[in-house]
């Protein structure tokens, strides 16, 4: 999760002059590079057929999640932006009934309601008029985001028991990668070799990232570890004013409040 927050600190960096999608093109073929060559040093094995296939509609989720996640954290603080991603947990336990029969706990409909009043206090505290228009427009991206995000968390569960971490995390690069492909070229907008780096340290983040979250969750319920996600809270804060001078307002931490209780 810290290294998630890295991530994120870096690409709100790179969204002051590149657009969401080319970033979230650049981060996952640097992370195919990453991943491609630690799965080829292993002689790890690439899955055929179905289980190929399961992992192309997760990397459309994941592809879909991130590109609306990099928009919302160009247009709001870090803070605000993973709060809004704290969404996820909620919703991930209805999904993991409908998807993986889990058992749903009879207060998880309740908690969801309440998660969702967590974020409209989370939101609080800032006009939404006239300079402030595309807030309304990176909070929309932000819960998008969540619930794609979520999605993409019960998949990974279907997949990290059946398949190696490395090359799961090597597909969720290699898919999304093609998937963003066309779209970043019709935006005709190439990076600058300066900024190169920091497209590699995205690509490395990531590639990490999801390797310690398959494990994680090839070895535990995803009801269970959803709760971990909630660190990211203290890490964003602390990159966010450290880095972008960011102070969140106390709407973002009563809001956080409320959410993590939901959970």
């Amino acid at each position: 999760i810290f290294l998630g927050c890295l991530l994120d600190a870096m690409i709100k960096h790179l969204g002051a002059s590149y657009s969401a999608i080319l970033i979230g093109f650049m981060r996952y073929c640097f992370g195919t590079v990453f991943s491609g060559l630690t799965v080829v040093a292993l002689r790890k094995q690439i899955p055929g057929g179905a289980a190929l296939r399961s992992h192309a509609i997760r990397a459309v989720a994941l592809a879909g999640s991130a590109v609306l996640f990099f928009h919302a954290l160009t247009v709001l603080p870090i803070a605000e932006a993973t709060i809004l991603i704290f969404c996820a947990p909620l919703m991930i336990a209805p999904l993991a009934r409908w998807l993986l029969k889990e058992k749903l706990r009879h207060i998880a409909m309740g908690a969801l309601v309440l998660g969702f009043v967590g974020v409209l206090i989370t939101v609080q505290g800032e006009p939404i008029a006239g300079e402030n228009t595309r807030r309304l427009e990176g909070i929309v991206a932000g819960v998008g985001a969540a619930m794609l995000y979520a999605l993409s968390i019960v998949q990974l569960r279907q997949l990290a028991q059946r398949n190696d971490a490395l090359v799961t995390a090597f597909l969720g690069n290699v898919f999304p990668a093609l998937y963003l492909l066309g779209p970043a070229l019709l935006m005709g907008v190439a990076p600058l070799p300066s900024d190169l780096p920091a497209f590699a340290f995205t690509g490395l983040a990531g590639f990490g990232l999801w390797f310690m979250l398959t494990h994680a969750y090839a070895r535990a319920p995803v009801q269970r570890l959803a709760a971990s996600e909630y660190s990211a809270l203290i890490w964003s804060a602390l990159l966010g004013y450290y880095f972008f001078q960011e102070v969140p307002r106390w709407q973002v931490w009563a809001g956080a409040m409320v959410i993590i209780v939901a959970v």
